[in-house]
């Protein structure tokens, strides 16, 4: 790419896009990050003081969560007309410091931008889903984006778990797997994630592989649910692991994927933390470019 002598993205722009990637799913909307925007670019941090509690779950939910808010910046850019390059964990001595992004003008293309729009769009739609199949053709296109990020994506069996009334899914393996009641999501499908090392990288990838399937799914009209509880029983993740990538890979994230109930009402947006809430500027910032 030619470098275009002095040219960056405005304070406006960077706000607008901070803003989109803040919509980005997160555990318990907890939005863990922080970002630096400075000569030098622009720096996603951990927030571990938002982290929920002290376990390894817990700090493997905040990597998953910074992945979709890195994710969604970048698609937020890339519709903005400014394509990015990321490298992650580009400081050893700083193992807060997740990414570092540079830029460079670029136009838009159409597929930029729709999956911008369908950011303001995506909610994490825990409702039971409609009685229509997703079609195989999609699962398929999930299954390369996945694997384009270096994800292993596979389709949890149906009898393995269950939506609960109040739209928490629970797996069943071992003694809960007697007895599975009639899941209430008939055409519903649940996708598991899956890294080769349980790393923090490894989970900062999955989190961006998440962001981009929730957000390939609502520009498809489909409704998403990225979850991670049900992962945090050991056993449960070993077994679901064992079956279905064969103990190769380690799960990190499950989506439910459906169609929204046609009559259903259109879901509240949550509340995020605003820019000036998450970001530290550098008065003098002027992002560099790569070329």
């Amino acid at each position: 790419m030619r470098r275009l002598a002095g040219a960056f993205p405005d304070t406006a722009t960077l706000e607008r896009a901070l803003d989109l990637a803040g919509r980005a799913p997160s555990v318990q909307n907890s939005q863990p990050w922080r970002w630096r925007v400075g000569q030098e670019g622009l720096g996603l941090y951990a927030d571990w003081s938002r982290q929920l509690d002290n376990t390894d779950a817990a700090r493997r939910d905040v990597l998953l969560s910074c992945g979709a808010v890195l994710d969604h910046c970048l698609t937020a850019l890339a519709a903005a007309g400014w394509a990015s390059r990321v490298r992650r964990f580009p400081d050893p001595d700083d193992h807060d410091n997740l990414a570092h992004i540079e830029v460079v003008e670029l136009p838009a293309r159409q597929m930029n931008i729709e999956l911008a729009t369908a950011i303001r769009r995506r909610r994490s739609d825990r409702r039971r889903y409609g009685a229509r199949p997703i079609p195989v053709g999609t699962l398929e296109l999930f299954h390369i984006r996945a694997a384009r990020c270096g994800v292993t994506m596979g389709v949890v069996p149906k009898i393995r778990w269950v939506r609960l009334d109040d739209g928490d899914v629970e797996l069943r393996y071992g003694d809960t797997a007697h007895g599975v009641a009639e899941s209430q999501d008939a055409d519903a499908v649940m996708v598991v994630l899956g890294t080769e090392a349980d790393t923090d990288r490894a989970r900062l990838r999955a989190g961006e592989t998440l962001s981009q399937l929730v957000l390939a799914a609502t520009q498809m009209g489909l409704a998403s649910c990225p979850l991670t509880r049900p992962l945090n029983d050991t056993r449960d993740r070993l077994a679901l692991a064992c079956e279905v990538f064969d103990g190769d890979a380690y799960p990190q994230a499950l989506i439910r994927l459906g169609w929204a109930p046609a009559d259903g009402d259109p879901l509240p947006t949550m509340d995020r933390r605003s820019v000036s809430e998450t970001t530290d500027w550098d008065p003098d910032a002027q992002p560099r470019l790569f070329v």
